[in-house]
């Protein structure tokens, strides 16, 4: 498996069983995805592994079609990346300033690129552990989660101007949880939702302190952009991540996160005041047990992001028969529910997807 480039408990959590682990061992640990920016919908970037094991950042038409893999590094993990509200450039997570992948001390940093993978610059400073960037709706800030080389007690989320300047903290870990991760513009730029986890039996993985996996619960939160008004949207039970604003600021997709057999990665909506929780997705789950194995599946949906014209949410599919087939592509659903799609028939581990403004490509 792929060394992971954010804290894995999502992806463990995920895991409703032997077999769904021994699936999602294949594909390696994903982490949440970012916000779109509102506009004509155009390409998308996503993440998939390597052939040595490591993640690498990709772009494509929407259906998949002029795929190009624009980073390459046998020995280093690059991917999480995301659109700038112009198209114009990629922000992305990698370890390739780790320089020890082996010790304890496990480091990442933020960078940004073209679409075509040149001009490559790095944002933050090299200290500690950043993650999950996201831009701001004019471009000016990228934010981003991280401990800033001291785990968890200066754990939170942050802003920095794209040149790696203005490095400002928006929020503080409270005692009673344990990381925050994924912080999303709103359209208006005004505001960040977050993911914030709390309790959980803690162990290691992956070379990163923190992996609550056992019990552990998450909620979502929204916070202005200088620290004020912190509200949380979802209840702690819901076990949810990976949220991403409409292009109107009305609404939140998010995904939610597998705890126990029956209980698998689902698509879900919520107003951005906390109010009309539902399911977008209907996936079968786990099912089958007791009667392998000609039964058993495994299905479920995560990373969900909107078009950047509000029409569609864009996410990750898995999905395990029996018979040995197993996938992970990328679905389109329409916000009533209707249309769930394939986007594509290439189902070739496309992970954390953003989809942005920049030309098609013919």
């Amino acid at each position: 498996m792929a060394i992971s480039l954010t804290r894995p408990s999502t992806m463990l959590l995920r895991c409703a069983s032997v077999v769904a682990c021994v699936v999602l061992s294949v594909v390696g640990y994903v982490a949440p995805a970012s916000a779109t920016p509102a506009g004509v919908n155009g390409r998308i970037v996503f993440m998939r592994l390597d052939e040595t094991g490591q993640w690498q950042t990709w772009v494509a038409n929407p259906d998949l079609s002029s795929s190009q893999r624009i980073t390459d590094a046998s020995t280093n993990s690059s991917g999480w990346a995301v659109w700038s509200p112009d198209g114009a450039r990629l922000a992305f997570l990698s370890d390739r300033t780790d320089p020890d992948l082996a010790d304890a001390d496990y480091r990442a940093d933020i960078f940004t690129m073209r679409p075509d993978g040149s001009d490559v610059r790095q944002v933050t400073d090299g200290i500690g552990y950043s993650s999950t960037p996201a831009w701001s709706p004019d471009g000016g800030l990228i934010a981003f989660a991280a401990d800033r080389g001291s785990y968890p007690t200066q754990e939170g989320i942050f802003v920095i101007r794209p040149d790696g300047t203005g490095l400002r903290r928006v929020t503080t870990l409270r005692a009673s949880s344990v990381y925050q991760e994924s912080p999303r513009f709103s359209p208006d730029g005004s505001r960040l939702v977050f993911t914030e986890y709390r309790g959980g039996t803690e162990q290691k993985f992956f070379h990163r302190p923190g992996g609550n996996l056992v019990g552990e619960q998450s909620a979502l939160f929204v916070v202005n952009v200088d620290g004020s008004q912190l509200r949380q949207i979802t209840p702690w039970g819901t076990r949810v991540g990976d949220a991403d604003w409409s292009p109107d600021g009305t609404r939140l997709v998010f995904e939610t996160v597998t705890e126990h057999i029956g209980n698998t990665a689902s698509v879900m909506l919520v107003d951005a005041n906390g109010k009309h929780l539902k399911a977008l997705t209907k996936d079968a789950g786990l099912t089958g047990i007791g009667n392998c194995c000609a039964a058993l599946t495994f299905e479920a949906s995560f990373d969900p992001v909107w078009a950047p014209d509000g029409s569609k949410v864009l996410f990750s599919h898995d999905y395990f028969t029996a018979d040995g087939e197993f996938t992970t592509g990328l679905q389109t659903i329409s916000p009533d529910g209707t249309g769930q799609r394939y986007v594509s028939s290439i189902r070739d581990s496309e992970h954390q997807v953003d989809w942005g403004t920049a030309h098609l490509t013919p």
